[in-house]
């Protein structure tokens, strides 16, 4: 209950009994009646002041104190993430093509992230570096990590020895944020996978700037249950003619079927970093319109916020944010296979595949006895 709820009951209330008392005393019959009523009321009041006070005060700070306590702790989210480390993480060159529909690491995301802290999945670099990173919290990159390797066995992880956001002395940042137009409709992608695309802007950037895409994810609680309701007013509304009443239905299937994924909030920040003001724009905004036209019009992905504070792309806030499912959200976020190499060729992989010895090249226990042994005779 909010401090304007509160005061709305206790107005009701005091409404509710004068208007018991004017029937008892006949307030609208006389005027003696009223002056009786008046006298009643103002005795009550003075009798019961302390408790019409305390408990209004009560109602009134009680979301006060809620509202801070829960500022306090996204402060201290914010500051477990702004700090925490930023890792590499190192696809296999031989990997097979990665098809973003079979992708599941975002649904098992969706669970295994930490209560509302936002893990950022990033892809970054320039013509001669590009990489794919990891930033959050301790524990949140602790648990992001954890299901990537389970998504990618054989992935490899390395901190970074540059912070990938920061912005050297002398150079500009510019960011664009990015959101899908409506969270009922579905985010559909135009082509099969929209990261090539943002590998190939991001591979494309020459000279004394670098790129830099920002998936910033967390839990969300509540897009499933406003699907549920939406699909139910779509059955439920009272439609004469047959033919609405069948796109009412399609509507509402389309809904449930949507509701059944796993969600999260998400912001898509496009940031360029460069050494002019200029340049580091040119940067963000072909980004954006890398991932914007990567997406199809019935639910447009479209730039919602610009910005040159370099704070919100170092500390990793969240900024505008919309619901993506965890397939949605597949089709930009995920790891790459072999075929990636072909359009990012500076794409930072892991080292050769680590393989047991042969049986052969093993030295054991045994065999330095029986080596002993030989030379002793």
């Amino acid at each position: 209950m909010n401090t304007g709820e509160a005061i709305k009951y206790i107005g009701l209330a005091m409404l509710a009994l004068a208007f018991t008392l004017g029937n008892k005393y006949g307030l609208f019959t006389s005027a003696e009646a009223r002056a009786e009523l008046l006298t009643q009321i103002t005795v009550l009041l003075n009798e019961y002041r302390t408790w019409l006070i305390g408990g209004t005060l009560l109602l009134t700070t009680f979301p006060v104190i809620k509202m801070v306590m829960k500022n306090r702790r996204a402060a201290l989210i914010q500051k477990g993430v702004s700090q925490g480390p930023t890792l590499l993480l190192l696809p296999r060159s031989d990997w097979k093509p990665v098809d973003p529909g079979k992708v599941g690491i975002w649904a098992r995301l969706a669970d295994a992230l930490p209560h509302d802290e936002q893990i950022s999945f990033e892809v970054g670099g320039s013509d001669t570096d590009l990489f794919f990173a990891l930033h959050g919290s301790e524990d949140g990159v602790r648990a992001a990590l954890t299901q990537f390797k389970s998504e990618w066995p054989g992935l490899q992880r390395r901190p970074v020895e540059t912070e990938p956001a920061s912005v050297p002395e002398s150079w500009h940042i510019y960011w664009v944020e990015l959101c899908p137009h409506n969270w009922k409709e579905p985010i559909l992608s135009l082509s099969n996978d929209p990261l090539r695309s943002v590998l190939v802007e991001v591979n494309g950037v020459i000279g004394q700037g670098r790129g830099l895409v920002q998936v910033i994810a967390r839990n969300d609680f509540g897009t499933r249950a406003k699907l549920g309701t939406a699909a139910f007013n779509a059955r439920a509304e009272p439609v004469g003619n047959a033919g609405v009443r069948a796109i009412r239905t399609k509507e509402a299937r389309g809904l449930e079927g949507r509701a059944g994924r796993a969600f999260l909030q998400v912001t898509v920040r496009c940031v360029g970093i460069a050494d002019s003001e200029s340049r580091a724009q040119g940067i963000a905004r072909g980004l954006a319109r890398a991932v914007s036209a990567s997406y199809g019009h019935r639910n447009p992905v479209k730039p919602v916020k610009y910005g040159k504070d370099p704070r919100p792309v170092l500390e990793r806030r969240l900024g505008k944010s919309q619901a993506w499912a965890d397939d949605e959200l597949a089709t930009l976020a995920h790891l790459t296979g072999s075929d990636m190499l072909f359009v990012a060729p500076r794409l930072k992989t892991a080292s050769a595949k680590s393989l047991p010895p042969d049986p052969e090249m093993r030295v054991t226990p045994l065999d330095m006895t029986a080596k002993f042994i030989e030379e002793m005779n």
